[in-house]
This record gives structure tokens, C-alpha cells and sequence, in this order.
């Protein structure tokens, strides 16, 4: 994919200054800096960690409440197989089968989400599959609702377990969110 291509090395040559100081040493860590800031890139943030998951479902659920009259989580029961072996792939646009990516932890919020990518092939991204249709992936994904009329008790109940927007982005971005809900909740 060209484009994904010349997206990334210009996210590269425009931001050094900025990705400077994550240390990122290869593509992969620039598409996993790339991807939390919300640069197009063909990882799918998943979380190992069930309530940050919840979090980011509610969260999601929150800003898009007049479209879905619930929260979705999605549970992809993965075995060790379904890992990508990042000694034997180097570059991400050759990877030939979706697996799961474990990422370098070059950024704190990383570490907190207990981040983990689903990383497309090529050919997947070239017949616009969802991971639901992926062969290895279909019959291991579970798809969880949660009623929109609960969605403020589980965000209380986040909270009250530690699960914030400031322990999600322990940046000032989300201290600040996390201060807003506190005041003005």
C-alpha cells in the first residue's frame, strides 16, 4: 500500500522532534506512536487489561451516543499463535497474515493500557476485511453490549477501581479530562 507508505515516512521526516524523545528505532514503533495520536496506520488497538478495555468502550459509547444505543467491547480470545514473531518480521507492510503485535513500550500510556495491535496483511487490507472476517480470528472474537442506560454507573465504578482517563493517557490530556469528570460530573 503506497500510500500507507508515504503517510508514514512523512509523519517520520515532519515529527522527528516530537517522536524524538519516545526513541523510536524501526517502523513498528513509529506506527504504534502514529496510531495513538491518530495517524491512519493498519494496527487495531486492543487491550490485555478487561477494565481499561471497558474504559475505552464507554468512552467511545460517550461521543458517539446519539448513533449506538450501547457500549461494544469486543474479547478476541487469542492463543500465542496468533502473535506476530517480530524477529522474523521487520517490516510491517509485508506482514502476510493478520496477528497480533506486542508493541516496544515507548510511551507510558502503552504500558497503562496494556496495549496490544492487530496488525492487517496487506491482502486483508486490499479486500477491506474486519477482523470478524479474518479466518483465523472469526470464531475467536466475542461481542459484548452494554446498555446505554448503564453507562454511567460503570464509568462511577471505573473510577472507584482506579480506571480514569488519567490513569488510560497519564499525560496532562488526561489528568485534565480526568479533572473535568471529577468537577463537572
Amino acid at each position: 500500500m503506497k500510500v500507507e507508505q508515504q503517510l508514514l515516512e512523512e509523519f517520520k521526516r515532519a515529527n522527528f522532534l516530537l517522536v524524538k524523545e519516545h526513541q523510536a528505532m524501526n517502523d513498528w514503533d513509529y506506527l504504534t506512536l502514529g496510531q495513538h495520536y491518530g495517524l491512519p496506520t493498519r494496527l487495531l488497538d486492543w487491550s490485555n487489561n478487561a477494565l481499561t478495555a471497558l474504559w475505552f468502550a464507554t468512552e467511545q459509547y460517550k461521543m458517539e451516543r446519539s448513533r449506538q444505543p450501547y457500549a461494544t467491547i469486543w474479547i478476541l480470545m487469542a492463543t500465542e499463535a496468533h502473535y506476530l514473531n517480530m524477529k522474523e518480521n521487520h517490516n510491517p507492510f509485508t506482514v502476510n497474515k493478520t496477528r497480533l503485535f506486542r508493541p516496544r513500550i515507548i510511551k507510558q500510556r502503552i504500558n497503562n493500557q496494556s496495549g496490544v495491535f492487530t496488525v492487517q496483511s496487506t491482502e486483508s487490507i486490499k479486500k477491506r476485511l474486519s477482523l470478524h472476517q479474518e479466518e483465523d480470528f472469526a470464531s475467536r472474537l466475542l461481542k459484548i453490549m452494554i446498555p446505554g442506560k448503564c453507562q454511567e454507573s460503570v464509568r462511577d465504578e471505573l473510577h472507584t477501581l482506579g480506571v480514569n482517563a488519567f490513569s488510560v493517557f497519564p499525560e496532562l490530556e488526561g489528568l485534565c479530562s480526568l479533572l473535568q469528570w471529577k468537577f463537572f460530573h
